[in-house]
């Protein structure tokens, strides 16, 4: 139970630093946010918005039916998703994007403090993967670290 609470704490910290870290984007020029960050790449506030969008889906579509008898609904399409996210991110103002990326997460936070210790080793069925909540959270904030190492290195930022 120690060790499945430091990792729960760990995903848990690694949410209010993200929140920090988008946050902060805000100090950076619209000109900076919206520039690819490589060739053939989304640029930061692409990135941004779809964290929003599939932290929206987790809210909706996974953490209600978690310890329900029923199976979890059906993913999107996650090109589709993507495709739609970088889209309204890349027409919409800059503020309007990180505040809602900043108040989903926050949202996801909330939720995910509430749920207690011993679910986090409950088994989910998703598809045909089996996993706990631990090691699906886990491989959500993987998936931010990934992007946030990108957009750190596109601005050429230390530190996180």
């Amino acid at each position: 139970m120690v060790h499945l609470l430091n990792e729960k704490s760990k995903i848990l910290e690694h949410h209010q630093n993200f929140i920090i870290f988008i946050e902060n984007l805000s100090n950076f020029g619209e000109q900076l946010l919206r520039k690819p960050i490589d060739e053939g790449k989304w640029s930061v506030i692409e990135i941004i918005g779809h964290f929003y969008a599939w932290d929206e889906f987790v809210l909706q579509y996974r953490i209600p039916y978690l310890f329900k008898s029923t199976s979890l609904p059906k993913g999107p399409n996650t090109k589709d998703l993507n495709t739609q996210s970088a889209l309204l991110a890349r027409t919409e103002d800059i503020e309007i994007t990180l505040k809602k990326c900043i108040r989903i997460r926050n949202e996801l936070f909330s939720q995910l403090s509430k749920i207690p210790n011993d679910d986090w080793l409950n088994e989910l069925q998703i598809n045909r993967l089996k996993l706990t909540l631990y090691e699906y959270l886990k491989g959500l904030m993987e998936h931010d670290v990934h992007h946030i190492k990108q957009i750190k290195s596109s601005l050429r930022l230390d530190g996180y």
